[in-house]
C-alpha cells in the first residue's frame, strides 16, 4: 500500500501551486458555534478517524526572518509515516520517516536516529515541524493528548485550534474523496511560522 501511494504522491507533481493512525478521541469546540455546526464537527471527526492510509503533495513556506518555501509531501500508512521537503538551495532537501518514538531524518549532512526529531531537526537545520502534531493537524483534526481549543466554521470544520504552543488557521478546504480536507491552513508557535498548501490528496481506509 505505502508503494502505491508514493507512486500515486509522484504522479501529483504537475498540479502543485506554483505559490506557495491512530483512533482520535472526539474533542468538542468552544465558542458560539451552532448545534449544527457541533454536530457536523462530531460527524467529521468520526469519519476523518477512519483515514489509517493518506498521501499529500503541495508545498510548505517558512515565514518571517529566514523565510524559505519548498516542495511537500507526505505519506502515512497506519502508524508509519514518510515526509519528503524540497527546499531551495540553501535549505536543501529533508526526508524524515519512522513511527512515534522512532524517527530516521536524512538530510545532505548524514543520517539520524531520534524520538524527539524537532529538537534534532532543530540542531541541524536551523528550523523544525512539529511532526507528531502536524500528522492529525494535515486532516483538520486535534492530536490526541492535551486539549485544544477549537473554533468551528459554519460547515462544522477546523477554523482555528490552538494546541501543544501551537495556533493553526485553517483558510480553504477541499472534498477529497468524499472528505473535506484542509487545502492551505497556518501554524504558529512563539519563535516560527509556516503556511501549507495541499494540492492533492490520495486516500485510503
Amino acid at each position: 500500500m505505502r508503494r502505491a501511494l508514493a507512486q500515486a504522491a509522484a504522479g501529483m507533481s504537475a498540479l502543485w501551486l506554483a505559490a506557495c493512525a491512530g483512533t482520535v478521541r472526539p474533542t468538542a469546540p468552544v465558542g458560539t458555534e451552532t448545534p449544527a455546526a457541533r454536530a457536523a464537527w462530531q460527524a467529521q471527526q468520526t469519519a476523518l478517524a477512519r483515514l489509517g492510509t493518506f498521501a499529500l503533495r503541495g508545498r510548505l513556506a517558512k515565514t518571517g526572518f529566514g523565510g524559505f518555501s519548498g516542495e511537500l509531501s507526505w505519506i502515512q500508512d497506519g502508524s508509519h509515516f514518510e515526509v519528503h521537503f524540497y527546499g531551495p538551495l540553501g535549505v536543501g532537501a529533508v526526508a524524515i520517516d519512522g513511527e512515534p518514538g522512532q524517527v530516521n531524518i536524512r538530510t545532505k549532512d548524514g543520517s539520524y536516529q531520534t524520538d524527539a526529531p524537532e529538537q534534532l531537526m532543530q540542531d541541524k537545520l536551523g528550523w523544525s515541524l512539529p511532526v507528531d502534531g502536524l500528522r492529525y493537524w494535515v486532516l483538520g483534526l486535534p492530536a490526541p493528548g492535551t486539549t485544544p481549543q477549537l473554533r468551528l466554521n459554519s460547515e462544522g470544520l477546523l477554523q482555528s485550534m490552538d494546541q501543544e504552543g501551537w495556533h493553526l488557521d485553517y483558510l480553504e478546504y477541499q472534498t477529497a474523496d468524499g472528505y473535506r480536507l484542509p487545502r492551505m491552513f497556518t501554524l504558529s508557535d512563539a519563535q516560527r511560522g509556516f503556511r501549507v498548501v495541499i494540492d492533492q490528496w490520495s486516500l485510503a481506509p
